[in-house]
């Protein structure tokens, strides 16, 4: 029955590659899947034209789950989203899970209906253990695909394990320091075949980070660098999604908890460390698809000891919030806001993104990014002094 299936989703891709438009493929696990369970699917996007092209993928789609007699609606989750760069006459794939309704039973049929109408048959049986924890059942391509080179191999294990964590900048303004610029990213501990994550499903949304942000005082004599601030964390993050219903409504998009160390990487005076503790829900009002407001609240506290900077809980305080307005293909505007102890200090970052894109000269798409400070510590070295700026410049992660 694998091979039969094998050859099928093989015959599948290739017809699709005689059409005018790209294409979209769903691929669903060979195997059965429990009730309560997870199915992890690979949406296939296809380009069957002599040009490259940037397909937007979200990072949620609607699908419907269907027997003989009921119909169950499913939140699928991406695992990574935004455009993917699809080489002529190539493809992409973006992954996606959903939790199977406990009620749930024999074989299913899985509907999507964007980004284009895809199908799929999930095969759903019941554990023969009621006590055990079920498992996720997983699509990967490699089950249907030829033998892939090693530099493919060590893509799909170690580099595909990588994604976005923070924004990414550099922008640009006329008071010094004049640069800033941040590059951040998060890698997955686990991989899909970890067994550990079988036994512990929690820990597949184990994460390694890290992020700099650095002021560079561009403009002086040798353009040194002002302060930069080194973040490594570690954290357990959840994208599982809580939905009352409403498409336009009020959804917990997950959560983030981990611990993070920040440092200037400096000796004497000069010197700045900390580390917290935190926990950071996101919630979101409006459609995901639109327009939507997104609140990040992070609630934080310090873990070690701060004797290089006693009193920086007066200016950072123990909570930050992030609120986001936009939507994923327009511009966003993100205010964070920071109230130190005492509620008499603080500090306020705007970022206003507009995404461009240049396709015919330069196949690359970013956003422009406008940003705003006001308060104390846009630096680390001077987390106690107060100063305001306007930058702008480029994101390629907002």
């Amino acid at each position: 029955m694998k091979l039969f299936q094998t050859l099928f989703l093989q015959l599948t891709i290739a017809g699709a590659l005689h059409a005018q438009n790209v294409v979209v493929n769903l691929l669903a696990p060979v195997e059965a899947a429990t009730p309560g369970g997870e199915v992890r699917v690979d949406l296939v996007i296809l380009n069957p034209t002599p040009t490259e092209v940037i397909f937007e993928t979200p990072l949620t789609l609607s699908g419907t789950l269907s027997s003989e007699r009921r119909r169950w609606p499913v939140e699928l989750r991406g695992q990574a989203g935004g455009g993917a760069q699809i080489a002529a006459r190539g493809f992409s794939y973006r992954s996606f899970i959903f939790t199977v309704p406990a009620e749930a039973r024999g074989r299913l049929v899985l509907d999507l209906a964007h980004p284009q109408p895809a199908r799929a048959l999930i095969e759903v049986k019941a554990s023969a253990d009621p006590g055990r924890v079920p498992r996720t059942v997983s699509a990967p391509l490699s089950n249907i695909l030829p033998g892939q080179p090693a530099e493919t191999a060590i893509q799909r294990t170690f580099a595909g394990r990588f994604s976005a964590h923070e924004p990414v900048y550099f922008i640009y303004g006329p008071e010094a320091p004049g640069a800033k610029f941040q590059f951040s990213f998060k890698y997955r501990v686990l991989g899909e075949k970890a067994r550990l994550g079988d036994k512990l499903p929690a820990l597949r949304g184990l994460y390694a980070g890290f992020t700099q942000r650095s002021l560079w005082d561009i403009d002086a004599d040798s353009s040194p660098f002002f302060d930069t601030s080194y973040m490594p964390e570690l954290m357990l993050e959840s994208q599982s999604m809580v939905d009352r219903g409403d498409a336009g409504g009020f959804k917990l998009l997950g959560y983030q908890a981990g611990i993070r160390h920040e440092s200037n990487g400096r000796d004497g005076p000069d010197s700045r460390s900390l580390n917290i503790a935190y926990f950071r829900p996101a919630f979101s009002f409006g459609r995901l698809d639109g327009w939507n407001l997104i609140m990040v609240p992070r609630l934080f506290a310090y873990i070690s000891d701060v004797g290089n900077n006693p009193d920086i809980a007066d200016y950072r305080g123990n909570i930050e919030l992030t609120a986001i307005v936009g939507r994923n293909d327009r511009g966003a505007l993100a205010v964070t806001g920071r109230l130190g102890q005492g509620a008499h200090r603080g500090s306020l970052n705007a970022d206003l993104s507009i995404p461009v894109k240049f396709d015919r000269m330069f196949n690359f798409a970013t956003y422009v990014l406008i940003q705003y400070w006001n308060g104390y510590g846009e630096s680390l070295r001077n987390y106690d002094q107060r100063s305001e700026t306007v930058r702008a410049g480029f994101s390629l992660v907002r």
